[in-house]
């Protein structure tokens, strides 16, 4: 089924941006925040009669952008869908559930427990660096993702679970009749830096080839920036095998990200790589 992109005409004014894809009966949603927010997209998935929200933002202000976006379709939110444990994707899910208090939060196996984990301590350092835009409480998914086939409000979805790739646990979902897939934090665009927060470089490479081999998808949501083709995946592969090279000569968090940004010259948001080695070299490498 072939996609429609289009610049959404903003129904409320909005600092991030909103693509919407059309395929038949279906409509994707991307929202995507500014730089300052690590450019997350959240995915709202419109059906017949409700909606599915992928991910929740980082800052709640543009959380909030979210949610309003979200209520001018029209439609009830039949759930939250969180992608992995990583707080830029799970801290807005404050401002939408209190918006969308019938909707659940799933997640796949795993991620749960993670952030039950470690999110009182994330939330501490989130403060510190983003003050009352940060969350003042953890989110942790009340429901289990089934993985494999389901069908939601007539959307088809394919669910995958695969470990230790940018987080130690994060969801792929295959939207096959739409020939698109949703692939977050696995895979990046060739044009920005990648997150490498774990040094899970070998197992992620491994999940990409997995995806690369893959059927039934043209279009790659990604977790952060715009929409990708398959290309995507390959740009990635490559961006990691350098990483992990500069990784393994780098004594030091300093080191890692000078070289990665001059290895990499080309790509955009330089700060990612800085943020990513603070986990990288840290002691409490998720974020």
């Amino acid at each position: 089924m072939e996609a429609t992109w289009k610049a959404h005409e903003k129904p409320v004014a909005l600092k991030g941006n909103v693509y919407v894809s059309t395929y038949g009966q279906t409509k994707v949603h991307s929202y995507l925040s500014p730089p300052d927010g690590l450019m997350v997209n959240t995915q709202i998935v419109e059906g017949r009669s409700s909606v599915v929200i992928f991910d929740g933002q980082l800052h709640l202000p543009y959380a909030e952008e979210v949610a309003s976006y979200i209520e001018t379709i029209g439609k009830p939110v039949d759930r939250f869908i969180l992608s992995h444990g990583h707080s830029d994707h799970w801290s807005g899910l404050q401002v939408l559930t209190e918006r969308f208090p019938a909707a659940e939060v799933y997640a796949i196996a795993g991620v749960a427990e993670l952030i039950r984990l470690r999110g009182s301590k994330t939330l501490e350092r989130a403060k510190q660096l983003y003050g009352d835009r940060a969350a003042t409480m953890v989110t942790v998914p009340s429901r289990i993702l089934e993985e494999g086939v389901q069908e939601i409000d007539g959307v088809v979805y394919d669910f995958k679970k695969f470990e230790d790739g940018e987080s130690e646990v994060q969801l792929a979902a295959l939207l096959p009749r739409h020939k698109l897939l949703m692939a977050f934090d696995l895979v990046f665009s060739s044009t920005e830096h990648a997150f490498t927060v774990a040094p899970f470089f070998d197992h992620w490479i491994g999940i990409l080839g997995s995806l690369k081999a893959m059927e039934g998808y043209e279009t790659i949501m990604v977790g952060h920036y715009w929409p990708v083709d398959r290309s995507g995946i390959d740009s990635t592969i490559a961006y990691l095998s350098r990483a992990k090279e500069v990784r393994s000569t780098s004594p030091d968090a300093r080191t890692y990200s000078e070289r990665i940004k001059a290895t990499f010259p080309e790509r955009q948001q330089q700060g990612w790589v800085d943020y990513s080695t603070d986990f990288l070299y840290g002691p409490a490498r998720p974020r």
